[in-house]
């Protein structure tokens, strides 16, 4: 493996809350000597479900997200929390949508936004499902939609479903939704 071209002379945590860090390190260039700051998200890994009914339709959630002041489409999922990944993507989706999976398979991974956070997103596609009862928390505002691919595509190609992390949880699954749906 190749030696980092950066070497970190300090870090800093800046801001902490339950769920993100903010750190500031302040690097040096190896090549250079040149120092600059740098500052990022730090987060524990997180999950996405895309999980698919017995009639072959994918589980949305429509929830309000602050940040853009709008209400979002997007796959059901979250953060760890300390769990492992599969058992924080089952709790988030018997949590957000109700349903509980019979079958779980890990679709793989991503990294969320390499230069800003070092987040890893892991991806897990659902099947088997059954109903339930949602148990939401209380900055949790959402509503649970099913979907045929036809229609999500329709809705990712029209902007109406849009959430990075949901793009790239399903171009990740697509490979193990092609042998669910065919």
């Amino acid at each position: 493996m190749t030696r980092p071209p950066f070497r970190m002379l300090h870090s800093q945590v800046i801001y902490k809350n339950p769920w993100i860090q903010v750190e500031h390190h302040e690097l040096e260039v190896r090549a250079s000597g040149r120092r600059f700051p740098y500052t990022y998200l730090s987060s524990r890994p997180s999950v996405m479900v895309v999980a698919v009914t017995l009639e072959g339709r994918i589980v949305l959630v429509r929830q309000y997200r602050y940040p853009r002041r709008e209400f979002a489409y997007e796959l059901p999922g979250g953060g760890t929390r300390g769990n492992t990944p599969r058992q924080a993507a089952r709790e988030e989706l018997e949590q957000e949508t109700g349903y509980r999976a019979a079958r779980w398979r890990k679709a793989g991974e991503f990294v969320v936004y390499c230069g800003l956070s070092d987040e890893i997103c892991h991806v897990f596609v659902a099947t088997g499902l059954r109903s339930g009862k949602q148990r939401l928390e209380d900055t949790e505002h959402l509503s649970v939609h099913e979907v045929s691919r036809r229609r999500l595509k329709a809705m990712i190609r029209g902007g109406e479903f849009r959430d990075g992390m949901g793009l790239a949880a399903l171009r990740v699954a697509a490979e193990k939704l092609d042998l669910e749906l065919g």
